[in-house]
Order: structure tokens, then C-alpha cells, then sequence
């Protein structure tokens, strides 16, 4: 096994490389930063709502302590200070930190993470790939539909991917050289990243492996001397990435009960062991294939998610041939360490009960890398294709674009109470759902001076197989409701696949949609930039772009006709 770094560029070619990211950065900025207020003054997710109002309560007189304990202090503590910087300056009237400007700020971190972490892949693929392809995985990495969304989410997964990022960067840095800055440098990574988020444990992966390899190699050659400074150094690693972790996020310690008691409830959710409501989309799922099926063609874009899926296969290929001999490929041991840390990560992650789209953010820009290395073995192969690649890297990057322009439009929230402000009589009567952070219609303040009323129903079907007494109320509210009111596919989507298990509810959406109800389905205000992203992993499109339904009564039934209608 050995570290072959790629032929460098031409000093003509290098020039024209250095425009080039500088553009491929200039996209990626502008793709982050644009729409960042999205949404706002309402707030529609709920794990960027819970971050904001722990920073809208810290203070120096409670000694920081946010009382929020699902993640850790570290980005709660970067958006803080950095909103009480900006309230610092002369022409800004705010004097306290309100829940918008926790928002704006967590978001524009997760941005600007967003944005380095382009730069990462486009440094880190220079130690992997050669020529143009290095600027190849930063586009891609740029337009990436999921990396996208990261950034306008003030949530902690666009950093998190920044610090696995970087670790791997320094991991490369100590295979070329072993030099205890390095370790030092990572070590300060590895614990902000712990401070941001305690799963980040599994970023411990290339440093980790790479101290392993050293490690053997010591043992195999018998030097003890180069072993001791091994596992001396790792050590030194440890020990410094847990002074940042408490220092960065002090109150895992202060407040350690509490804290051990929040996360072992998270786990239990994690696990499945401990069933919610939210987590019914990953009943009767399958690891690793949920996250092919529904996640990473999306979050990634079509072409990436295959070329990237291609270049991991190709490099298994290619190690599985180096270690049984058969063949001797040159196996690159910095695109090792990027591989091995991106199983372990993909693996762990994609066995736990709940799948949700962020728990795979962080490798999503290492599609990629991936996906620039398969480029670039299969053009050396097929030089036809050579000329083919400026199509498919355009192609590629066309998702990105269509994702975008989520946040370059009124939020589809708005969108849609404005339609309802003008198509649906003040004081009629609405059936919703439960389950949204805020519920439709959300209006700006001026549509209240308007005198216009309407309180739609926040209806629980999440308990409409559970209790008996919810499903009379439900009956009750279809005798009396002019409207109904579909917000998302949170709950329809979930229940229908699971009918033996969610009878009622199945039923329910069954009878709505098939026009049984009475109802019939007068507007439907999307923002679909993706084909059938409607099918990806809910959160997806539920917090940022959701469809949104409107059906209208057209013909009336009693409540003992609804209930005739279920039992048939």
C-alpha cells in the first residue's frame, strides 16, 4: 500500500485552476447565502427553533447555561457571541438577542461552513485526483442539492460535515508527515466537533484508523521507539480534543445528569427503542437501502449519487484485488482513509432505527470526491468519453440550480395563505393536521388588519388508532368542516404504507383522496424542484418546500355516514 500524490498541474493550467475555484466559491456562497432569512419571522423547524430559543436565554448571569441539552453548546455558544458582537456596533438598535436574529446567525455559520467545506473537497481531491478533476468535485460539491439545504438550516450538519472534513485533511497531513502539530490541530477539530454534536464520536474514524495503521507498522518492523511515539501521540490527541470538547461545551460536565438523561432518551429514540410519533416513517425499513432509495438521490442529485456510488465500488474493487493479490493496484492510502471513515460513518448511521436525511448530511460532499475519482479512472480507461465529461458535470450540476430556487421565492407557507386569504371565506371552518411546528395560515401582520379569521382545527392522527374517543372527534369534525387542509405528507405518506399497523388513518387519507369524503381537492401550492422529491425522506421537503393541500366540501354527509364510510 502506498500515498502516490497526483501529478501536479501545469503552471499555465494552475493559473486557470485557481480562477476557476475561485468561481466554483463565488456559486457556492451565493447558492448559501441567498434566501438565508428564509421563512423567517415564522419558524418551521423545530431543531433550529429548540437551538435559537436556548441562545434567546443564555446570559452571563446564568453563567451560559442554555438548558438545552440534545446537542451540544458549541454552536449555540459561536451564534451567541457572535450576535452580541453585532449588537456591538453603533447603528444597531437591538440590545437583546431575539429568536430571528439566533436563527440568522446559526444559519449563517451553517453557510459559511457550507461554503469552506466546498474548499475542503477541492483540496483534499488534489491529494486523490489529478488535472481538472479536483475542480470537478468542488463544483459538485457546490451544487449539491443536500449540502444546499445544510446551509440554510441553522441546525449543526453543515458544520458537522466542515470538522469531518477537516479531520480528514489533517489525517492526510500526518500520513505525509508526522508531526505532532498536526495531531494538535486535529485535536482541536475533533473536540468543537464533539461540543457541536456527541455522535461526532464517529469522526474519531480517520485519525483513529490512521494511528492504527502507523501503529502495525511499528509493531511489524519492530521499531519501539517509533511505536511508543505512536500511541504517544495519539493519546496527546485525546486528551487535547477533550479539553476543547468541555470547553467548548462545558455544561456536558455541569450539568451531566441532566445531559446523560437527554441524550440516553435521544439514543432511545435513535434506536426505535422508545416509539414516537415522529419516527413512523422508518417502520418496517430497511438499513443502508432507505438511505439509497430515499435520502442520497436527492440530497445528492441523480448523477453525483451514481457516479459517486460507481467510485466507491470501483475503489472496494480495487482494494479487495490488492489484498488477496491477485492484482497489485496502487492503492492511494489518503483515499483509504477517506473511504474507511465514510463506512463507518455510512454504516453506523444507517443501522439505527431513525434515517433521517441529517443524520447522513455530513457525507454528503464525499459523493463528490467520489464521483470526480470514478470520472477520472474511467476517462484514463475510455478516452472517448473525455469528451463527454463537460456534459456530464453540467447535467450534474442542474439539480443544485432547482434546489435553489426554494429560497429565492416567497416561502411556500406564505404562498399558500395568501391564496387562502383570497379564495376561502373569513370564519370557515377547517380541518388540519397536528405535527407542524406552525400551522396554516400563517399571514404577515398587515393581512390582521384585514379582519380576517380563520382557525383550523389542528386535528392528532397521530393517536386516530389509539384512542377511541379520537376518532369520534374526528367524525365530528368532518360533519362540521367546510375545508381540509393537507400541510405536508407527513402523516399520509407514513400511514398509508402501513395499514395493518394504522387502519384508521389509512383509511382516512384513502377516502379524502378518492373524493368519498365529501371532498373535493380545489388547489395544491407546491415548490417541487426535484422530480417526486415528495418520495424522499420526509424532512426533506417538510421543513423547507412542502405540497400543500386544499380540498373543499362539496357534498355534505352526517357523522354516521363517515363512520359507514370507515367500516366499509
Amino acid at each position: 500500500m502506498q500515498s502516490k500524490l497526483p501529478k501536479k498541474l501545469p503552471m499555465k493550467l494552475k493559473k486557470s485552476a485557481n480562477k476557476i475555484i475561485l468561481l466554483i466559491l463565488f456559486f457556492a456562497f451565493s447558492l448559501r447565502f441567498t434566501g438565508i432569512s428564509w421563512g423567517l419571522p415564522f419558524h418551521f423547524h423545530p431543531d433550529e427553533w429548540n437551538m435559537a430559543a436556548a441562545i434567546n436565554g443564555l446570559s452571563l448571569e446564568n453563567k451560559l447555561n442554555p438548558n438545552f441539552f440534545a446537542y451540544g453548546q458549541f454552536p449555540l455558544y459561536l451564534s451567541f457571541f457572535s450576535a452580541k458582537l453585532y449588537n456591538l456596533l453603533p447603528w444597531i438598535e437591538l440590545k437583546s438577542i431575539s429568536i430571528n436574529e439566533a436563527i440568522f446567525f446559526l444559519r449563517f455559520w451553517s453557510a459559511l461552513a457550507g461554503v469552506a467545506s466546498v474548499y475542503l473537497v477541492y483540496i483534499l481531491s488534489k491529494k486523490m485526483v489529478r488535472e481538472y478533476f479536483p475542480l470537478v468535485a468542488a463544483a459538485m460539491a457546490a451544487f449539491s442539492p443536500g449540502l444546499i439545504q445544510s446551509a440554510h438550516f441553522g441546525t449543526t450538519e453543515s458544520l458537522l460535515g466542515f470538522f469531518f472534513l477537516l479531520l480528514i485533511y489533517f489525517s492526510f497531513k500526518i500520513n505525509e508527515k508526522d508531526s505532532l502539530k498536526y495531531y494538535f490541530f486535529s485535536s482541536i477539530v475533533f473536540g468543537l466537533a464533539l461540543g457541536t454534536k456527541i455522535s461526532s464520536l464517529l469522526f474519531l474514524a480517520p485519525i483513529g484508523f490512521l494511528s492504527l495503521l502507523k501503529i502495525f507498522s511499528s509493531v511489524k518492523e519492530k521499531k519501539w521507539n517509533q511505536l511508543l511515539n505512536q500511541i504517544s501521540y495519539f493519546l496527546f490527541f485525546l486528551i487535547i480534543a477533550a479539553v476543547f470538547f468541555l470547553i467548548s461545551s462545558p455544561y456536558f460536565l455541569l450539568e451531566f445528569e441532566e445531559t446523560r438523561r437527554i441524550l440516553s432518551y435521544e439514543t432511545l429514540v435513535a434506536t426505535g427503542k422508545i416509539p414516537v410519533f415522529y419516527t413512523r416513517q422508518f417502520i418496517k425499513t430497511t438499513p443502508a437501502l432507505f438511505q439509497l432509495k430515499k435520502i442520497f438521490p436527492f440530497a445528492l442529485g441523480p448523477i453525483v449519487f451514481l457516479l459517486g456510488l460507481a467510485g466507491i465500488f470501483y475503489f472496494a474493487f480495487q482494494l479487495t484485488s490488492w489484498f488477496l493479490k491477485k492484482r497489485k493496484p496502487e492503492i492511494d492510502k489518503g483515499f483509504l482513509i477517506l473511504f474507511i471513515s465514510f463506512l463507518v460513518f455510512f454504516f453506523y448511521q444507517s443501522f439505527l432505527f431513525c434515517k433521517w436525511t441529517r443524520f447522513m448530511a455530513p457525507i454528503f460532499s464525499f459523493f463528490s470526491i467520489f464521483s470526480a475519482y470514478f470520472l477520472e479512472k474511467i476517462s484514463t480507461k475510455v478516452k472517448p468519453l473525455r469528451s463527454m465529461l463537460a456534459g456530464v458535470v453540467f447535467l450534474a450540476l442542474i439539480p443544485g440550480v432547482l434546489f435553489s430556487s426554494i429560497y429565492l421565492r416567497e416561502d411556500i407557507r406564505f404562498k399558500a395563505s395568501r391564496w387562502i386569504f383570497k379564495n376561502i371565506p373569513s370564519g370557515s371552518r377547517v380541518l388540519s393536521e397536528t405535527g407542524n411546528v406552525i400551522d396554516i395560515p400563517v399571514f404577515p401582520q398587515d393581512f390582521y388588519a384585514r379582519n380576517f379569521r380563520l382557525s383550523p382545527v389542528s386535528f392528532d392522527f397521530y393517536r386516530l388508532d389509539e384512542e377511541k374517543k379520537v376518532f369520534e372527534q374526528l367524525l365530528l369534525s368532518l360533519e362540521k368542516s367546510d375545508y381540509i387542509f393537507v400541510p405536508s405528507r407527513r402523516i399520509f405518506a407514513n400511514h398509508q404504507r402501513l395499514t395493518e399497523r394504522f387502519p384508521l388513518t389509512a383509511k382516512y387519507y384513502q377516502l379524502l383522496f378518492s373524493g368519498k369524503l365529501g371532498f373535493v381537492k380545489i388547489k395544491e401550492i407546491s415548490y417541487n424542484p426535484l422530480i417526486f422529491d415528495e418520495m424522499a425522506e420526509e424532512t426533506f421537503s417538510v421543513f423547507d418546500h412542502p405540497t400543500i393541500r386544499i380540498y373543499k366540501k362539496e357534498k355534505f354527509l352526517n357523522r354516521n355516514q363517515y363512520e359507514e364510510l370507515f367500516k366499509n
